[in-house]
């Protein structure tokens, strides 16, 4: 198959239990403690205060959300505004970023 021909399987593989779950975890332990968020080329940037127990929050979001969504890629960096957190993903991934951030917007 050439890489042309290649498509992304866009699907997370949480079951509804799983999905809710993962969604009380983001709102109560993720989103009230960004600091900034943007939309980058590909994706969206988080950035966090550097504390130990929100960069194992933080580091946990991401081992999860890896095994759901294998489509998307994550990036934890220390930098002087703080742990900046990037999701990464294919231009089919669109939408589903939007989705994203638009949850951070309007918990």
């Amino acid at each position: 198959m050439s890489e042309s021909s290649k498509t992304v399987e866009l699907a997370c593989s949480l079951t509804d239990q799983e999905y809710r779950d993962r969604r009380k975890f983001v709102r109560e332990s993720l989103i009230p403690k960004i600091q900034r968020f943007e939309t980058i080329d590909s994706g969206l940037q988080l950035v966090f205060e550097n504390t130990e127990t929100l960069r194992s929050d933080v580091e946990l979001f991401v081992e999860l959300e890896s095994q759901c969504c294998g489509f998307l890629a994550f990036d934890i960096a220390e930098k002087n505004e703080g742990l900046v957190l990037k999701i990464n993903g294919p231009a089919e991934a669109k939408d589903v970023l939007a989705k994203f951030s638009a949850a951070l917007v309007k918990p």
